[in-house]
């Protein structure tokens, strides 16, 4: 006999039902983000560290981290502008560029 079959949980769902809100994206530790190698999660996962570090910090570290935090967020903001336009350019590619695919050609297969 074959396995047991599972119930699953489809349902007809109305048509004024919204989508349901998806999942949070899940935060790196610095570990983390160091092991995936993405220098971009790299950067970001080093500001939160020394965001929950300032607690500690006083007097001149204190100005010296948020020296620190400020060359980051500049740093992560330019990556992510860079990504950004990367995608746009890739997603308009074609007619928003002024490029146009050669005429189909049949007798060509």
């Amino acid at each position: 006999m074959a396995g047991k079959a599972t119930k699953t949980n489809l349902r007809a769902v109305p048509p004024d039902e919204p989508p349901p809100e998806p999942d949070p994206p899940k935060v790196q530790t610095l570990l983390e983000a160091i092991e995936s190698g993405v220098y971009l999660d790299i950067l970001k996962a080093q500001r939160r560290q020394m965001v929950a570090d300032l607690k500690g910090a006083s007097g001149p570290a204190l100005a010296a981290m948020h020296r620190q935090i400020a060359l980051l967020s500049k740093e992560i903001a330019a990556l992510e502008a860079e990504a950004a336009a990367a995608a746009e350019e890739e997603a308009g590619s074609g007619e928003a560029t002024g490029e146009s695919d050669e005429a189909f050609d049949s007798e060509a297969l």
